[in-house]
């Protein structure tokens, strides 16, 4: 079956199916099984777990404490599909490549909104400075979802949640001290009730870092980083049928880079381009925030959301003889109406218009380029879920874009999700079967279409990236809920790629649309078992096969088979201790894309005790093995660390 047929025929029947589904039925008694999750980066309205037809993986809060993650980055490392490439310690660049698919190509949210850089040179937002200590839970959705988000969601979503303003009064405080000169101190409080939520926090991270290069002649001179972030949310709620809420996030942070380069003729052989001790550094500053209403109409079944949202994204980037700043501002409205005509069908359709500007200058050294521009898009979105018969779910998605430089875009999503009866299912064991396909579209960024460097020539005649994939799995628990696991084959196909080419009479690279497509497939397993409420035992695979077709050879920074693991001993109700594991086959470094990075394994070790109800102390050791292991050539990375943490709560 072709896949335009395959898609045609599931939005058929969903749109039938939402159409034909009686209203009697909403009252029916309905025994669906009470979910303890829902999810809000699949839809526009939150969706239970056992409709989803996605795959996806939820970190919560108590999993990010248990481990004692830091940043955004550590905790992505435990999520099956999604492999990370660090140029050196926290806060340096770090690239996410989801099913094969590149940075560019994954949305980030938070709360909500888009937080992708038009001023970078994909549009991709780096995760770099995105710390986890107000985080409420990250959802990671895999597979396309440009049906849903437009352009910038080819690979998939990451969708960061922050923590709400719930219940009586609250304050907490934490500190940290780790080696290499590292502390943290974060502060927050919090107050909400059926009318009204207030809440903010602020952190500071500082460390002396570690050296950028990792071979020699590098190593000596450490690269620091500093971040300081603060966030205010308000919510009122003046009746039962009207909520507004409004927050705003700022993050200012600094990390010293080596932007010196290894001589050609070097006695290690290695290539001339890697990154060697120098003076420099990156100043960042960024402010997220938006508006949000929602009025319930009809009874509660049809709500109206709007939302208007604001993303500022500057930096600086300095190096001896060289300056380069860049901004990315961002402004988004968006309004969609959710119905709700009975307990079976749910139905989103709104529009959304979206106005992107980037200033990228060089005021200091060879100022090659210099953007000031702009895009705009205007969208129209539906989307239909239907539960076609007891525990069968089908959902779809259609989103209509009007690029203003690149013209007008059609993509779809299509899932199905089917929980298995009693009597079909296996004794003891809920079973879940999901489908889903999914297209992505993806426009060129600005800084591919004009250039930025003196070696970087832009090309105005590049055309929009395409894809498809399709996934197909399982999800199982136990009744019992000691345990629990899902299985995901994936497979796809990204045409019209844009690469970076290097043309030797110029010694210039220029972004091309590379006709020969990327074909992507893969495996994806994750797995939790409790057997005992004093042990816990998490784990996840990846095994991932992508190629550009007229190559053969896995894509750069990407291992073909990636796992991690984590075992939670609790010797007593007040303390946790944990094994956490983590291991990547060899894979082909970022530059040069032909070099062979040996595989490695790392190991750290943290525990949390809680001393009282309200003050909790952990610690943790990282890479216990002190393994020597780089994620690119000659980027360094940590060896063996120790931190210890304070928190209390009032």
């Amino acid at each position: 079956m072709s896949a335009f047929i395959f898609r045609t025929s599931i939005l058929t029947a969903v749109s039938i199916a939402a159409l034909c589904v009686p209203s009697a039925i909403a009252q029916e008694e309905d025994d669906a099984l009470t979910m303890d999750q829902v999810v809000v980066s699949s839809s526009r309205s939150m969706v239970p777990v056992n409709q989803l037809g996605d795959a996806i993986s939820i970190l919560s809060a108590e999993e990010i404490d248990l481990q004692q993650l830091t940043t955004l980055d550590e905790a992505l490392e435990r999520v099956p599909g999604v492999a990370i490439t660090r140029s050196g310690g926290v806060g340096q660049n770090t690239q996410v490549r989801m099913r094969g698919f590149t940075t560019k190509h994954v949305l980030v949210l938070i709360d909500g909104v888009k937080v992708n850089n038009p001023s970078e040179a994909d549009n991709q937002y780096g995760i770099d400075h995105l710390f986890l200590d107000n985080v409420e839970k990250v959802e990671v959705l895999r597979g396309p979802q440009s049906g849903v988000y437009g352009a910038d969601a080819v690979a998939g979503v990451i969708s960061v949640i922050t923590k709400r303003p719930d219940g009586p009064l609250e304050v907490r405080a934490s500190a940290m001290a780790g080696d290499n000169s590292t502390y943290e101190l974060s502060a927050g409080a919090q107050q909400g009730n059926e009318t009204y939520g207030l809440s903010g926090s602020v952190s500071y991270y500082d460390t002396a870092g570690i050296s950028l290069a990792s071979r020699p002649p590098g190593n000596v001179e450490r690269d620091g980083y500093e971040n300081f972030t603060a966030q205010v949310r308000g919510e009122i709620r003046p009746s039962d049928a009207t909520e507004l809420s409004a927050w705003v996030r700022f993050t200012d942070a600094m990390n010293e880079i080596d932007a010196g380069s290894l001589p050609a003729d070097n006695p290690l052989g290695l290539p001339g381009y890697i990154f060697q001790d120098s003076e420099g550094h990156n100043d960042s500053q960024q402010v997220f925030g938006a508006v949000k209403g929602v009025w319930k109409t009809l009874e509660g079944k049809l709500d109206h959301t709007v939302q208007l949202s604001y993303v500022d994204l500057n930096d600086t980037y300095y190096a001896p003889g060289t300056e380069q700043d860049s901004e990315g501002q961002t402004m988004e409205a968006t309004y969609f109406a959710t119905w709700r005509p009975n307990d079976r069908v749910t139905i989103v359709g709104g529009g959304e218009y979206r106005d992107e500007q980037a200033v990228f200058e060089q005021p200091e050294g060879y100022a090659y380029a210099l953007i000031d521009d702009g895009i705009s898009n205007t969208a129209g979105f539906m989307e239909a879920n239907v539960e076609v018969f007891d525990g069968f779910y089908l959902s779809g998605a259609a989103r209509y874009d009007d690029n203003e430089k690149f013209g007008s875009k059609v993509t779809e999503r299509v899932t199905a999700a089917y929980n298995l009866p009693d009597s079909f299912d296996v004794r003891g064991v809920d079973t879940k079967l999901r489908v889903s396909y999914g297209e992505g579209a993806d426009a060129p960024g600005l800084r591919q279409l004009l250039g930025s460097s003196a070696t970087y020539e832009g090309n105005p005649d590049l055309k929009p990236e395409s894809s498809w994939m399709m996934d197909i799995g399982f999800d199982q628990q136990l009744s019992s809920g000691l345990a629990g696991w899902s299985v995901t084959y994936f497979d796809g196909v990204a045409d019209d790629g844009i690469f970076s080419i290097y043309n030797p009479e110029t010694g210039k690279y220029s972004p091309q649309n590379v006709e020969s497509p990327v074909d992507m497939s893969g495996v994806e397993i994750d797995a939790r078992v409790s057997p005992a409420d004093w042990i816990d035992l998490r784990g996840a695979y990846t095994y991932l096969d992508v190629s550009q077709r007229s190559v053969g050879t896995q894509l750069f920074g990407r291992p073909k088979h990636e796992a991690s693991a984590a075992i939670t001993v609790r010797p007593m109700s007040r303390l946790a201790l944990t094994v956490d594991g983590y291991w990547r086959d060899d894979f082909f470094s970022d530059y040069p894309s032909t070099y062979e990075m040996p595989g490695y394994s790392l190991f750290s070790i943290p525990a949390v005790w809680d001393i009282s109800d309200r003050m909790s102390l952990s610690a943790k050791v990282q890479n216990v093995g002190d393994k020597f292991y780089e994620e690119k050539l000659g980027d360094a990375t940590y060896g063996r660390t120790a931190q210890v943490r304070l928190s209390v709560r009032y």
